[in-house]
């Protein structure tokens, strides 16, 4: 009974506190400047020096001022956006800028086809391919849009970037939108096009369906082709702005500290981590022991 006890008691430690790992951080952020694409009507970045000298120590001195429209570039929306009262970037609770990320790969499809539509069926699909996505994650649809930002016309597809109403992209369906809430309680939402509705439907059911359950949304990501499919955490920290609705953040994932809960659950169920657990558990019980349990 002892060398068992010991075998659980290894197991244990070395899945619940694996050993320390240098990790590694994503950028999910696109650089803001004048030439960032905005929604038609949201007004766009600028920036201005205030003062930019050597003061009487001899010291360089240098502040700048920016203004800028809230939804536009790599930013999140917030529920105050689609619904009059409702929180804002100063009430947006904290624990949900924060979540276990998945990426989920529709570039091939989007090359093919700028109209097309995330189904649940491609959801589930992902997931007999990758494992279940996990209760309150970041979901981040990968549209191979990244790539196009800075080409507006491409990015929108369309010669008109000033009228919305010729603007195609790839996007999420409503269904696959309330799936993902319902099914796996998803924190946050984020795709690399502008919007992840429809540019066509203007009752916008995503964003209607997202925001008013605190779900935040992330558009314009700069997702890379090397995010893997699990095992990342994304990180947000929008700047806490009284009746803001939407606002440009950093955003970032986070890889390689065991951060993906199904890693820790594979590794108490591996069998070979298992008998290695007992040889382990068996050498203990000799030290301990002095030989006294075998013999």
């Amino acid at each position: 009974m002892t060398w068992l006890m010991i075998t659980i008691l290894i197991r244990t430690i070395v899945c619940a506190f694996p050993a320390a790992q240098a990790y590694k951080l994503v950028e999910l952020t696109h650089s803001l400047s004048p030439s960032t694409l905005f929604w038609p009507g949201v007004p766009s970045f600028n920036r201005s020096l205030v003062v930019a000298s050597v003061n009487q120590h001899g010291v360089w001195f240098e502040i700048g001022k920016f203004s800028v429209g809230e939804h536009g570039g790599t930013h999140i929306d917030v529920p105050r956006h689609f619904k009059q009262g409702a929180a804002d970037l100063n009430d947006f609770p904290l624990d949900r800028t924060i979540a276990e990320g998945v990426m989920i790969d529709c570039s091939a499809e989007a090359a093919k086809n700028y109209n097309y539509a995330v189904t649940t069926n491609k959801l589930k699909e992902w997931e007999k391919k990758n494992g279940r996505i996990p209760d309150g994650a970041a979901v981040l649809v990968n549209f191979g849009y990244t790539a196009k930002f800075s080409n507006h016309q491409a990015f929108l597809n369309t010669k008109n970037v000033r009228d919305d109403k010729t603007f195609r992209f790839p996007f999420v369906t409503a269904q696959a939108a309330l799936w993902l809430l319902n099914e796996r309680k998803m924190k946050i939402i984020g795709v690399d096009v502008p919007s992840p509705d429809s540019p066509q439907d203007k009752s916008y059911p995503v964003h209607v369906a997202l925001l008013l359950k605190n779900v935040m949304i992330m558009e314009m990501m700069n997702i890379p082709k090397s995010l893997p499919a699990r095992g990342f955490r994304v990180h947000c920290a929008p700047i806490r702005i009284v009746d803001g609705t939407g606002v440009q953040t950093r955003i970032y994932a986070m890889m390689g500290d065991n951060i993906d809960a199904g890693s820790a659950r594979l590794c108490m169920q591996s069998p070979v981590f298992f008998v290695a657990s007992l040889v382990v558990a068996s050498a203990v019980v000799d030290i301990l022991t002095g030989g006294r349990i075998r013999g």
